[in-house]
């Protein structure tokens, strides 16, 4: 591959993240449940329950997107391909 600034051959090719987005959804019916039965039986045993049950908490789902980026060594030109 050659640099189309400067025609020098030692180019890098790396790929860089562009963008990202999260998308998280709630616990639903069956999470805000297990809450609550946590809070009753941390009531009634004093808080140490909580130490071995854990909260209910929703999830996220992360998307990544990326791209090709090509550096020259010889002039510092980057540029994008496709």
């Amino acid at each position: 591959m050659t640099c189309p600034k400067c025609g020098g051959e030692n180019v890098t090719i790396s790929m860089e993240q562009v963008s990202s987005k999260a998308k998280k959804s709630g616990v639903g019916f069956g999470g805000h449940m297990n809450n609550l039965a946590r809070g009753i039986t941390a009531v009634s045993t004093l808080g140490l329950s909580n130490l071995v049950w854990k909260k209910s908490t929703g999830t996220e789902k992360s998307k990544i997107k990326s791209q090709k980026v090509c550096l020259c060594q010889n002039c510092g030109h980057s540029w994008t391909i496709e």
